[in-house]
């Protein structure tokens, strides 16, 4: 596996980021762009949950890139709560498209707060061939446009997760236009700390068969 330091601009402000990706040369990959939780809970790109997926979606032929929204780390900027946190979003996909490695098939993944920033912004969804989500706020997902889309949707969280009630989401989910698969993992609270490699192979499966 290799990895690489990247930096990107949005909005005037500069981001840093690490892309990963295999080295045995039998590229191009299909991309996913990893958003971390929350900045004001210490969330960053080097969150263990993100770390687990940048590095273990690698080893699974993937191309990864893991960034820090602004305001965290070497990123300029201040947190607006997910306002305007998706503007590097789509910087990050405009990013991984562009690298030299990565075929046209780019999926897009959050945990935590990176969840309520995809679930919150339309714009990101024309972007990508599926999304994953780690984790996410019941809010966000009671209220997101995502439910209107068509594109192949990933939900996973822990039933000892106290932020997010697996029941009520689980009533939720049918509401969507193309409904997300569902995985709850028994005995996994909100951090995933310990729990990371049930995680990965789940979160590989379902870009392998919807992204290669």
């Amino acid at each position: 596996m290799r990895q690489s330091a990247v930096s990107f601009e949005t909005e005037g402000l500069t981001f840093e980021g690490v892309v990963a990706q295999p080295d045995d040369g039998s590229g191009p990959w299909p991309g996913v762009v990893i958003c971390h939780p929350h900045p004001l809970h210490g969330g960053n790109m080097d969150n263990n949950v993100v770390i687990a997926l940048a590095l273990g979606l690698a080893q699974d032929g993937f191309v990864t890139l893991r960034f820090n929204f602004r305001g965290v780390g070497g990123s300029q900027g201040s947190h607006t709560k997910g306002e305007s946190e998706s503007e590097e979003i789509l910087a990050a996909l405009a990013l991984i498209k562009e690298w030299p490695d990565t075929n046209v098939n780019i999926g897009l993944a959050g945990y935590s707060f990176g969840t309520s920033v995809i679930l919150g912004h339309s714009e990101l969804y024309s972007e990508v061939k599926a999304i994953a989500l780690v984790s996410p706020p019941f809010r966000a997902v009671e209220g997101t446009a995502l439910k209107e889309s068509q594109i192949p949707v990933l939900i996973t969280t822990g039933d000892r997760d106290r932020l997010v009630d697996s029941t009520q989401l689980d009533s939720e989910l049918a509401s969507f236009l193309n409904a997300p698969e569902f995985k709850l993992f028994d005995g996994v609270d909100h951090f995933w700390y310990g729990q990371e490699a049930r995680l990965v192979p789940e979160v590989g499966r379902f870009f392998s068969e919807n992204l290669k």
